[in-house]
């Protein structure tokens, strides 16, 4: 027997195709936690797929708010020349923010799950933001239907940011198993250090001025 011949032939796994991508969204718009803990689970090859799906998701839904804007009629975006220029800026704008977000987010979470998993994080918050694509529809809702649409519109689009919100927040859960109060913690924690270093920035300004 050859050397050749005792090679261990390891079937190649075969491409996700379209229909896959579809199942990703229906599970994580109707069965969340079971969706995010499959994703979280995946072998490493699937979940660098998921990465890439999750930038070019970020990148669209980024870019989707200017053109909101615009088709609204109530954006400084009034021509379209302006907007060709505002959706690509704000998409690549949306990316470096998620990457930001999501680092801060997980180096926090990391302190109380002592388990690094930005690589996950990164795929779930992406993904939770998947109901944001129906602010589209709603647009078109808020457009074309006169007072009731905007009333309409708007009370669906709250419903869609709390929805994402929620998403975003079992991400951080599912993917770091953290307890619902762990989670509440590692979400408001930026908001306070934000809050904090603004006004310790004010208060030293302040001291400086009264110095001078």
């Amino acid at each position: 027997m050859t050397y050749d011949e005792t090679i261990e032939q390891v079937p190649a796994s075969p491409a996700p195709s379209p229909n896959h991508f579809l199942q990703v969204f229906y599970g994580i718009l109707f069965h969340p936690v079971q969706e995010f803990e499959r994703i979280r689970d995946e072998a490493a090859g699937e979940k660098n797929l998921l990465l890439l799906y999750g930038i070019l998701f970020v990148l669209v839904m980024s870019g989707l708010s200017p053109l909101l804007r615009y088709m609204g009629g109530s954006s400084s975006a009034g021509d379209l020349l302006g907007l060709m220029f505002q959706v690509p800026l704000q998409a690549v704008a949306g990316l470096v923010m998620w990457g930001v977000m999501g680092s801060v987010i997980s180096l926090l979470a990391y302190a109380f799950s002592g388990n690094s998993r930005f690589q996950n994080f990164l795929i779930l918050s992406a993904f939770a933001t998947v109901p944001w694509l129906l602010m589209v529809p709603l647009a078109l809702i808020k457009q074309s239907l006169g007072l009731p649409g905007v009333f309409l519109g708007t009370t669906a689009g709250m419903v869609v940011w709390l929805w994402t919100v929620l998403l975003f927040a079992l991400a951080v859960g599912v993917t770091y198993q953290l307890s619902l109060e762990r989670v509440l913690i590692v979400l408001v924690m930026p908001f306070l250090m934000v809050g904090l270093s603004f006004l310790w920035l004010l208060g030293f300004f302040l001291n400086l001025f009264r110095l001078v």
